[in-house]
């Protein structure tokens, strides 16, 4: 057994790698869905310039706010630092979310603390839109 193990050893982890990012895939697409499902909208800002990798990955940082609580990320697109930008998030699981920054928004405009749903939002936006750029975000 442990011939075959030793033997076999390099299709054993190639098999796993391959079972965990299969999994890791799916897991993706299921938060899209359920931001899909279950949208609210708030304001990010972003708050770095473009960047490259750190402990956060390559691009510009964002952060946002649901119910006082800060949440960040970072999206390897080159936005302006300081800049107010529309972002969708699932209602449940607010850390999946997706910037918008086909969206950008005046600096004035403040979210109420639960966010928008889509017929509160005050500026006018294109849901089909915002669907692909949900659906392109995977």
């Amino acid at each position: 057994m442990k011939q075959i193990v030793n033997k076999n050893l390099h299709l054993i982890i190639i098999s796993v790698l391959i079972i965990l990012i299969g999994y890791w895939y799916l897991s993706s697409l299921n938060a899209l869905k359920d931001i899909s499902k279950r949208k609210k909208y708030t304001l990010a800002i972003a708050i770095s310039d473009w960047h490259h990798k750190d402990i956060n990955g390559v691009g510009v940082d964002y952060e946002y706010f649901i119910e006082d609580r800060k949440y960040s990320n970072t999206i390897n697109l080159d936005l302006k630092k300081g800049q107010k930008y529309l972002l969708v998030y699932d209602s449940i699981r607010h850390e999946n979310n997706v910037l918008l920054d086909i969206y950008p928004v005046d600096n004035f405009l403040s979210p109420p603390i639960n966010g928008w749903n889509i017929k509160e939002l005050p500026i006018q936006v294109d849901t089909v839109n915002i669907n692909n750029s949900i659906l392109e975000t995977n």
